[in-house]
């Protein structure tokens, strides 16, 4: 990447992209179209021009087609939609009605179709097909005259058209599958149940029959935009896309409805299947569900607009016990919204919800006493069901006139279902760690037409806002990030992205979305110190989310981040996404010495409320009112303490900290990557990297706060330090050294011997690679239990100070540190010159299964080889219920346990920090 650099305030290097044209998509909207056009393209011999509209030629359909015709696609021409178009005429329900007519309409990719009014829509009768077959770089939009308006005009080049609805009719298919509501005294299901579809008089359209397998054409890469007028009375609106007893051999995979007056898609009976689903903006429901719809739908993404909108689902049914019943199966779903609810369940409907996330600022559900059987309690296979999903909703799982009890009994006794999990999509709708915390549920069980997946929600983790199943063919789902609310446009870009400032004192929520890259300018506080007990008379909490897949950066060692007590960072990381924080240095590719460039930016600290056990007062360690003063932070400083054990800072998961470790004040006094001071066991802490810190990787100042799957690479000073009385536990840790710098990789001390709490560290699994000082530096009044670990250290194990452990000469269990199931292949011994070497010695062979004379086998520098695998692991379950139980020692099981990759970097020669 080339950058010119240009001097930016506030110490940023990063220049200016300066202005740019923005292109409008083939017929205009943020995410796809059709083509523009000037009005100088000719009409097929089939049709007759119209009057232009944008620039368009257009040519008028009208009235009853009982030929087959084709659409053609033409540079510059739109086809009018003129009146209620009907595709051939009603066959019947067996396909022997007197003067029907099957005909198929053939619409070619990237057609555009347009409405001027509600009177203006298209009706596939039975029998007939609509082959509306379009391709991602060419779908085929049906839309108003006044959208084709908007989007012509350069100043609203990526208009999503606000709040603008009902400005044509819309699209209803109708099939001669089964459907549960009669119009006469006919048994449901059968050929002679027949019903009206909502919505069309003059003439009333007819649906229904007995064919499951009916196939009313298909229905791939299109768009309905901003129709739904109500053609004869109010609220009796067209849907964007009506079903109605629409059969299984009708496909219908990527389509979009956007800002419809009414639902955005409907179906009556029926049972077509639907993969890739969009509905953004509907003003009614989203999906609405009805008269004994029985098929599925994968991969939908809905979002409702700020000013419209009822439910995301309305599912209902002619009534109880009447078949075929309204039984949808929904999988892979990411419902958004803030009107109604997400699902309303009414009138005998089933159904079945799996593999879903829905963030709702409102209840989640208002499941009413007529839904599913209509008896009070859950009845499996009679009510609706849920699996696999994750409920985020502001008010709550239901409405105050529900079933709550049922509702409760329904989500209970599915798999997997989150009703207390915060979501942490990133961009609306993509999956972060606690998405992909969710086990999925296997929805092949419930239908063939599902495809196996491995996540929860409408995308997976591999994709992202640029490249999804959703993008390059959909309107408006994406729109340009801005920078959020809570930060400053620089002005600048990096990376084709824009950089927005992060800096001061946060005292509201901010949210880091993705699509930004952002600069940490100078110290960044989340939140005002609450005190030790909360009650500090100025304190003011916040929360810093952090979505994955963000890039952060610091441009010198005054740019760091302070997480004050009574605050919390959420960094929302995953595998496939992982949080970056780097110097800009590092992002411009302008580190003179990348593999040892270190102390470019300041660090991350986390100040919490957890016991200590040094007090910068005249306090008792361990209570309340013993407080300290963390390193590293002045101006003002920065405290942390209390006695809250359970303290919760957050969570910090698949994050990359880089070339950080400024010293801010005084050289010796740097910030380490990761400050953990006085972190509590609420924290949520695992599958974190520091990489070239100039002092520590990751220190802990008491608290106890657990960490899992930590990797530390290229440290300058200790990888691992732990003081104060941290007693918290460690499992899954890889620490390499760079050759030209780094000192211990465990550094142990206390306040001293015997102050409580104790500095008590759990460690298991833990692979040790280096050459600098020792593995192990302890010292201090720590105790500390090592287990089912590996060192292959190029000089001595460790230093054990005389002041380790309790101070004595010999070595008390309990009270001294401790090793079991560890593998010690150091190159200089056990012990430097200076150590208590007797007291060390006696630890290790009082300890189970360890060994110093054994050589590693260690292949790709941390890996389990043979002499790793041939050591019995310690049952780590007896020293903490927070470590996992494994039957192997070492971080890296075998090179089939590849829990670092894909997130970290530096481990191996293909993915370079």
């Amino acid at each position: 990447m080339a950058l010119a650099l240009a001097a930016c305030s506030q110490g940023s290097d990063i220049s200016s992209p300066g202005t740019t044209t923005p292109t409008t998509p083939p017929g205009g909207g943020s995410d796809g179209g059709g083509d523009g056009g000037s009005g100088s393209a000719e009409c097929p011999a089939a049709f007759t021009e119209g009057e232009a509209v944008a620039g368009l030629t257009t040519c008028n359909l009208s009235g009853t087609y009982l030929a087959n015709v084709t659409l053609e696609n033409i540079e510059g021409l739109a086809y009018r939609i003129d009146g209620r178009i009907d595709i051939g005429a009603d066959t019947g329900a067996d396909g022997n009605l007197a003067g029907g007519q099957g005909v198929t309409m053939t619409i070619d990719p990237g057609v555009t179709l347009f409405g001027e009014s509600g009177s203006d829509y298209i009706v596939v009768n039975r029998g007939s097909q609509l082959v509306a077959d379009g391709e991602r770089a060419a779908p085929i939009v049906m839309t108003s005259a006044d959208d084709l308006e908007r989007q012509a005009d350069s100043d609203a080049s990526n208009d999503d058209g606000g709040d603008n609805i009902s400005e044509w009719g819309g699209l209803v298919i109708l099939g001669q599958a089964p459907i549960n509501r009669c119009r006469d005294a006919a048994t449901p299901g059968t050929v002679d149940c027949e019903n009206l579809v909502e919505g069309v008089t003059n003439p009333e359209a007819v649906y229904g029959g007995d064919d499951s397998n009916d196939n009313s054409g298909i229905l791939r890469y299109l768009q309905v935009r901003f129709a739904g007028f109500a053609i004869n009375t109010a609220g009796n609106e067209l849907n964007g896309i009506t079903f109605a007893g629409v059969g299984n051999g009708t496909t219908v995979d990527y389509v979009q409805v956007h800002n419809n007056s009414d639902d955005g898609v409907e179906f009556f009976g029926g049972n077509v299947n639907v993969r890739h689903l969009v509905l953004t903006g509907n003003d009614d429901d989203s999906i609405d569900t009805d008269n004994g719809y029985q098929g599925s739908i994968q991969y939908a993404l809905v979002t409702q607009r700020e000013n419209g909108g009822d439910n995301i689902v309305e599912a209902s049914s002619a009534g109880n016990g009447v078949t075929p019943l309204s039984n949808a199966n929904i999988s892979n779903f990411t419902f958004v919204g803030n009107r109604t609810n997400a699902f309303r369940l009414n009138t005998g409907t089933v159904g079945r919800y799996v593999n879903g996330v829905v963030n709702y600022g409102k209840e989640c559900m208002r499941w009413q006493d007529s839904a599913g059987d209509g008896t009070a309690g859950f009845t499996a296979g009679s009510d609706p069901a849920f699996d696999s999903v994750l409920f985020d909703c502001d008010l709550g799982l239901t409405t105050s006139n529900s079933e709550t009890a049922t509702a409760e009994a329904s989500v209970a006794a599915g798999t997997n279902n989150s009703t207390d999990v915060s979501d942490s999509l990133a961009s609306q709708f993509f999956p972060g760690p606690n998405e992909q915390a969710v086990t999925p549920f296997d929805a092949t069980t419930l239908s063939s037409f599902f495809e196996p997946v491995t996540y929860i929600g409408a995308f997976g983790p591999d994709e992202s806002v640029t490249e999804n199943w959703a993008s390059g063919w959909s309107f408006a789902v994406f729109p340009e990030p801005e920078c959020p609310s809570g930060t400053t446009d620089s002005g600048f870009d990096l990376q084709g992205q824009n950089v927005c400032q992060v800096s001061g004192i946060l005292t509201d929520d901010v949210r880091l979305t993705r699509g930004n890259i952002y600069e940490i300018v100078g110290r960044v506080d989340v939140g005002i110190d609450v005190g030790a007990d909360g009650s500090a008379t100025d304190g003011d909490p916040a929360a810093l989310t952090i979505e994955s897949g963000v890039t952060m950066f610091g441009d010198e060692g005054e740019d760091y981040i302070v997480v004050n007590r009574g605050s919390q960072i959420f960094s929302n990381g995953t595998r496939e996404n992982p949080v970056i924080m780097t110097s800009e240095a590092d992002l411009t590719n302008s580190q003179v010495d990348a593999e040892n460039a270190i102390g470019e930016w300041g660090g991350v600290v986390i100040l919490g409320r957890a016991p200590i056990n040094r007090c910068r007062d005249a306090a008792t360690p361990g209570t309340v009112a013993c407080e300290n003063l963390v390193e590293g932070v002045t101006n003002p400083e920065a405290v942390y303490g209390g006695a809250t054990a359970d303290d919760d800072s957050g969570s910090i998961r698949f994050t990359q900290v880089r070339h950080a470790g400024f010293a801010i004040n005084t050289a010796g006094n740097e910030l380490n990557g990761i400050t953990f001071a006085g972190v509590g066991t609420g924290t949520e802490v695992e599958y974190i990297q520091v990489h070239n810190n100039a002092d520590d990787g990751v220190e802990f100042f008491g608290g106890g706060v657990n960490v899992k799957y930590l990797v530390l690479t290229g440290n300058d000073d200790d990888s691992i330090d732990t003081d104060n009385g941290y007693n918290g536990s460690i499992q899954y840790a890889i620490v390499v050294q760079r050759e030209s710098g780094g000192d211990n990789i465990v550094e142990a001390s206390s306040a001293g011997s015997g102050v409580t709490p104790l500095s008590n560290a759990k460690i298991s699994n833990f692979t040790f690679v280096g050459n600098r000082t020792n593995a192990f530096r302890l010292n201090t009044g720590t105790v500390g239990r090592y287990v089912n670990g590996v060192v292959n250290y190029g000089k001595e194990c460790m230093r054990w100070q005389d002041s380790a452990g309790d101070g004595n000469t010999t070595y008390d269990a309990g009270s001294d540190p401790a090793f079991d199931s560890v593998l010690f292949d150091c190159d200089l011994g056990l012990t430097t010159s200076n150590s208590e070497t007797a007291i060390a010695e006696a630890s290790v062979a009082a300890g189970t299964n360890n060994s110093t004379t054994t050589a590693s086998t260690l292949s790709s520098t941390f890996v389990n080889g043979a002499a790793e695998s041939g050591v019995t692991a310690f049952d780590v379950t007896t020293i903490s219920s927070d470590l996992d139980p494994v039957d192997y020692i070492g971080a890296v099981k075998d090179s089939s346990d590849t829990w670092w990759q894909g997130w970290s970097c530096g481990l191996e020669a293909s993915d370079a920090c």
